[in-house]
C-alpha cells in the first residue's frame, strides 16, 4: 500500500514529515515513532502490512520523522532534547490524527518520546492514546552496561560517551560538504559494525541498508544532540501513567543499544503491561520481527476498538 505524505509545522516552526496508509475515516489510528537516527522508513512493514491485516477501512497508520531526522526540517540549536519530541507528537496528534483512539508505538527514542509526553501530559493518557507498545526502548540509565560493558565500566562511560558523540557528530558535519563518493565508500566502512552493533542473528541485507541510508542522511547536531538526551533520559515514573491503559512492551535478547533488562525493567515498572522477548533479535525489532509487530499492533487495535 503506497503511503500518502504530508506534513505538521510544529510551534517553533519545525516541518515534521508524516506519512499516512489506511482510511481517513477508520476508527482507531496507530501512529509509529521512530528511534534515534531512523525514519518512518523503519516502520515500512507495518504501514503497509496494518491495513492489510485489519482491514484498510479499519485502521488508519500515521508514521512521522522526528526532528533533525528523515525528510522532517532540522532541528534548530538547543531543541535536540526528549521534552521537545513529546511536544511534536502532540503537534502531530492535533493535526493529523482524528478525534478516535490512537494505539501508539514508539521505538527506543520514540518510546521515551511517550514517557515524556505522559509526564509532560498525563491527561492525554487514556483520553487521546489508548493503547501503546514500547519497543526496544528504556525509562533511564542508558549509560549502565551501555553496549555490554561491564557494571563497573558505568562511570567511564557516562562521561566519555556524550562527547565521543559530540565528537562524531561534529565530523559528521565536516563530512557533509565532501563528495558523495567520500560518503559513500564511509559508509561501507562502518556497515559490518553497525550491523554487529543494531542487528541480531541474520539480518536482512535490505533492513540493514535502510538503517545506513538513515544514519547517513541524519545531521551531527541530531547526531551528537539526541544521543545526549537519550543518557539523560530518567522518567520511571511514567510508567505509572502508562500503566492504566493497554501496555505491550517487546525487546530482542540480542539488543546491544538498549540491552534486554531494559525490557525487564518497563515490565516491572508497569505490572498490567505484557512482555515479549524475541530470541535471537536486536534493536531493530519491527524491521527483524516485522509479522510479530505487526501482530501485537493489530492486536492493540481490535482492543481498543
Amino acid at each position: 500500500m503506497r503511503a500518502e505524505r504530508s506534513g505538521v509545522v510544529t510551534a517553533d516552526g519545525v516541518r515534521l514529515h508524516v506519512e499516512t496508509t489506511g482510511s481517513q475515516d477508520a476508527p482507531v489510528t496507530v501512529v509509529l515513532a521512530h528511534g534515534w537516527t531512523c525514519s518512518t522508513r523503519s516502520w515500512h512493514h507495518q504501514l503497509a502490512g496494518l491495513p492489510r491485516v485489519l482491514g484498510a477501512d479499519a485502521v488508519r497508520v500515521v508514521a512521522y520523522d522526528h526532528r533533525g531526522h528523515g525528510r522532517s526540517s532540522a532541528a534548530p540549536a538547543g531543541t535536540t532534547r526528549i521534552e521537545q519530541l513529546a511536544d511534536d507528537l502532540a503537534a502531530v496528534l492535533d493535526e493529523v490524527v482524528g478525534d478516535g483512539p490512537v494505539v501508539y508505538a514508539g521505538h527506543s527514542m520514540g518510546g521515551m518520546t511517550l514517557m515524556a509526553l505522559a509526564e509532560q501530559r498525563p491527561e492525554l493518557i487514556g483520553s487521546r492514546i489508548a493503547a501503546a507498545a514500547l519497543v526496544s526502548t528504556s525509562s533511564g540509565q542508558l549509560t549502565s552496561r551501555a553496549f555490554g560493558l561491564p557494571a563497573r565500566l558505568d562511570g567511564p562511560a557516562s562521561l566519555l560517551a556524550p562527547r565521543a558523540m559530540n565528537l562524531a557528530g561534529q565530523r559528521m558535519e565536516r563530512r557533509a560538504v565532501r563528495a558523495a563518493w567520500l560518503q559513500g565508500a564511509s559508509i561501507r566502512v562502518r556497515r559490518p559494525a553497525v550491523r554487529q552493533l543494531v542487528f541480531g542473528k541474520q539480518a536482512d541485507p535490505a533492513e540493514v541498508d535502510i538503517l545506513m541510508a538513515d544514519l547517513a542522511a541524519t545531521p551531527g547536531r541530531s547526531f551528537a544532540g539526541f544521543f545526549e538526551a537519550l543518557t539523560l533520559h530518567d522518567r520511571e515514573h511514567a510508567l505509572k501513567v502508562l500503566d492504566a491503559i493497554p501496555l505491550e512492551i517487546m525487546h530482542g535478547t540480542r539488543d546491544r543499544l538498549i540491552g534486554p533488562r531494559h525490557g525487564n525493567r518497563l515490565a516491572h515498572l508497569a505490572p498490567s503491561a505484557r512482555l515479549w522477548m524475541y530470541p535471537g533479535a536486536g534493536h531493530m525489532l519491527m524491521q527483524e520481527r516485522p509479522r510479530d509487530v505487526t501482530q501485537r499492533l493489530a492486536s492493540l487495535v481490535r482492543k481498543v476498538r
